[in-house]
């Protein structure tokens, strides 16, 4: 298959499965009727089998299959139709996967450089799964706090510092997992941040570099000429 064909593929099973994880989101935590209910699960079903078949090619295509596997343990959970809300979170590990197969289809050699790098696609991944398990923690163990909307809202609050305080734990454990839910953020961004400032400098480095090796060749060039110069008066007086 050209790379071409994968990009568009790709970019309509982002699209799919960023409307997907909207639906559910909303059928999930809004009221609706049975009928809208029943047809996001439909969608949601239609989605699962396009996910397999993707998954089930790259498999066939790919050079080392037990790392495949290995690499995507996540994703097979994220795309089983288990109407779980921890297992339908994982739908983002796919997606983020998806998105860099669709990257990697546009622009193999630099952006397999970059992500070799900075690890970026891996701190994205312990970012969402990291999310996930304390948001479902603290709605399991906070009785503050008793749907996953409210505890989402609250991580999401903590993991950035924004501190709104209108959802506070009650419990002890409640108030532990706020912490690690602190420090977690304080981690994540910082690595994030150091990320950033890494590709920056590792640019601007790039460009001094090449710019004192074009400095060195031009006075190369310049010894080159005086060189000749002088054997030429040497010639002329000898």
């Amino acid at each position: 298959m050209d790379e071409s064909k994968k990009q568009r593929i790709y970019l309509v099973i982002i699209f799919l499965t960023v409307l997907d994880l909207v639906l559910m989101g909303y059928v999930t935590f809004y009221p609706t009727s049975w009928i809208m209910k029943f047809e996001v699960i439909v969608f949601d079903l239609i989605l699962c089998g396009i996910m397999w078949i993707e998954f089930i090619y790259s498999y066939m295509h790919c050079d080392n299959k037990k790392q495949y596997l290995k690499e995507n343990s996540l994703s097979i959970i994220g795309m089983l139709p288990i109407n779980i809300v921890f297992f339908r979170a994982l739908r983002l590990v796919k997606l983020v996967q998806l998105i860099k197969l669709y990257v990697l289809a546009r622009e193999t050699g630099n952006f397999s450089k970059f992500l070799k790098h900075t690890y970026l696609d891996k701190i994205i991944l312990i970012t969402i799964i990291f999310i996930i398990s304390v948001t479902v923690l603290i709605r399991i163990v906070d009785s503050n706090i008793n749907n996953l909307q409210t505890a989402f809202w609250y991580i999401m609050v903590t993991i950035t510092s924004t501190g709104y305080g209108d959802v506070v734990p009650a419990t002890s454990y409640g108030k532990l997992i706020g912490i690690i839910a602190m420090i977690g953020g304080i981690l994540i961004f910082s690595t994030i941040t150091a990320v950033i400032s890494s590709l920056y400098m590792s640019k601007i480095s790039k460009a001094n570099r090449d710019d004192l090796e074009s400095k060195i060749e031009d006075l190369s060039a310049e010894i080159e000429k005086l060189n000749k110069k002088i054997l030429f008066i040497l010639f002329l007086f000898f």
